[in-house]
């Protein structure tokens, strides 16, 4: 089992190079502690991926370790600032396809697997309000069925979204290996990884 241990690069990753807003100066010291429970980004809202280790052979661009939590949505569902917050950044990369970054209070929120960003957000909008649209759940990025991703950085470390967010696992609607395999035993992704941008 592998886990980013380095912050920093932790970080950087959900950061990385990307269309950006100019960073705030604002500290860490200027948010207060984070209160539980908030909002959850989308609605209704379960857990098909918990944060913490996992297995997905064949899969290595999936990784070890979760980060964060898998939120099954459909595509276009409307998709939630969990507290009021600040935009750091939109970004188009890697595994996590169009993703938003915010600084909420005590923590960033990073929000995966977009299929397009609130036209105010895309115009600018720095300041959101929580319960305020930013997005919708779309096809970008590495994705094992419809949902988005949602994880948490605190101190620059990821923390585990759900007792945050109060949700507990889709017990009737949870994936196990066997419901993702196809005809030939393989997890087939929603959207080919080479064509994410």
């Amino acid at each position: 089992m592998r886990r980013c241990g380095n912050a920093a690069a932790l970080v950087a990753f959900f950061l990385g190079v990307a269309w950006s807003f100019p960073s705030p100066a604002v500290s860490a010291a200027a948010y207060p502690l984070i209160s539980a429970p908030l909002r959850a980004p989308v609605a209704p809202a379960c857990i098909s991926t918990p944060f913490g280790p996992r297995t997905l052979p064949a899969r290595p661009l999936a990784g070890t370790f979760h980060n964060g939590i898998d939120i099954p949505a459909p595509a276009g569902a409307p998709v939630r600032a969990i507290a009021v917050g600040t935009v750091i950044r939109v970004v188009r990369r890697g595994p996590g396809g169009l993703q938003i970054l915010i600084q909420h209070p005590g923590f960033i929120g990073i929000y995966s697997h977009l299929g397009m960003v609130t036209p105010a957000i895309a115009e600018g909008q720095r300041v959101v309000h929580a319960g305020e649209k930013i997005g919708v759940v779309g096809h970008s990025g590495l994705m094992y069925g419809m949902h988005l991703f949602f994880a948490m950085l605190v101190d620059g470390k990821a923390v585990d979204p759900a007792p945050y967010l109060a949700l507990s696992l889709c017990h009737e609607t949870h994936r196990t290996l066997a419901d993702m395999l196809d005809a030939k035993g393989k997890i087939p992704p929603t959207h080919q990884y080479a064509l994410a941008r």
